[in-house]
């Protein structure tokens, strides 16, 4: 089986992807590329797991009037016809499209060439990429049975988030040592904002440093672009976090973040207390507001709407999650409910069955 996967923006349409590939693998006669845009980051990873890197020109039609739309119309029909040829030249079995306009082009050219689909999508609700992609896919992979009323019933499939393996296993595991900077009972308030850091978050935390140093140790993942080289006690400052992760969120007492879809599915496995800040609507179509909103109607998290907040409201509601270990504990239940440790193998075997309905002519 050849899978073409497809999709970007931001490593969280790329790592959910690869989560899939993960367990396709070692299957027999598996192969697999990967079509995206042209950004280093995206291709560093891709090429990491070992599969072939396609760019292509990508356009994205915003909601509101700009000159730029026009430009990204032309990017758009140019990607369309890099993607033709790029499926005609691999012949994929199956396409996988993990999301983001970059996914688009190909989706249509599979559409022509009779390629079947399978798409997924991470967010409580489905984007405009995603409602584009549904109408030329076999399946539609979705988190959370509700929320999809706009997709067709018979096309979606509720799998959950895929996630990386090594994340997984490391989820099971009980014998973590302590990280080597922590004290015993200190606690660890671990500071997430998304693959490029958020300045939002970056902004508060720097804010509210002084105190928030005295109520445990801040673990600050702040972006490459935003790394300030900041000297306190209890406190570390890093652009990145990869490797690290699991050890950070099995021993974290409470998580900061935004509401991205997968770092919620990790946190979820992980069964961490989170205080939730999502991206605003006035920044995004408004996907991580939804996040947020279903993890605190599951009272999974703790959430603090980004609009009006400010420094004190900041540092109030990481000290009183710190501070309430009955709440804590109850968060940290009800979010492992929300968790989908076999998400990347329920994917796999939708690939699996539509290629071969495909092949069948069913």
């Amino acid at each position: 089986m050849v899978v073409c996967y497809t999709g970007g923006g931001t490593l969280g349409h790329v790592f959910p992807a690869l989560a899939v590939h993960e367990e396709l693998a070692h299957s027999n006669d598996y192969q697999a590329f990967w079509i995206g845009r042209q950004d280093p980051l995206e291709k560093e990873a891709v090429e990491h797991y070992g599969l072939s890197f396609f760019p292509i020109r990508w356009g994205k039609l915003r909601r509101y009037w700009s000159f730029r739309n026009v430009l990204d119309i032309g990017n758009i029909c140019i990607a369309f016809f890099q993607s033709l040829r790029i499926l005609r030249a691999q012949k994929p079995d199956v396409i996988f499209s993990k999301g983001g306009f970059v996914s688009v082009p190909p989706v249509l050219a599979a559409a022509v060439l009779h390629i079947p689909v399978v798409s997924h999508e991470s967010d409580a609700s489905p984007g405009l990429a995603t409602r584009i992609n549904a109408r030329f896919s076999q399946c539609v992979c979705v988190p959370f049975p509700e929320g999809f009323s706009l997709l067709k019933t018979c096309k979606v499939v509720v799998t959950g988030n895929p996630i990386r393996k090594a994340l997984v296993l490391a989820s099971q595991q009980e014998d973590f040592q302590r990280p080597s900077f922590l004290k015993p009972s200190e606690p660890l308030i671990l500071i997430l904002g998304g693959s490029s850091g958020s300045a939002q978050i970056n902004l508060l935390v720097r804010e509210t440093l002084a105190s928030l140093t005295k109520i445990g140790y801040v673990y600050h993942q702040c972006g490459a672009k935003d790394v300030q080289h900041l000297v306190y006690d209890h406190y570390q400052e890093v652009p990145f976090i990869d490797e690290a992760l699991p050890l950070l969120l099995k021993h974290a007492t409470v998580v900061v973040s935004r509401a991205g879809a997968n770092t919620l599915a990790e946190l979820a496995l992980f069964g961490c207390s989170s205080l939730l800040i999502p991206l605003s609507g006035a920044a995004s179509r408004g996907d991580q507001i939804d996040n947020a909103h279903l993890f605190e109607r599951r009272n999974a998290a703790r959430v603090l709407y980004p609009d009006t907040l400010d420094a004190k409201q900041f540092l109030e509601g990481i000290s009183s999650l710190v501070g309430d270990k009955e709440l804590r504990e109850k968060l940290s239940i009800n979010v492992r409910k929300l968790a989908h440790g076999t998400s990347a193998q329920h994917i796999a075997t939708v690939l699996k069955t539509v290629k071969e309905s495909s092949c069948s002519g069913d």
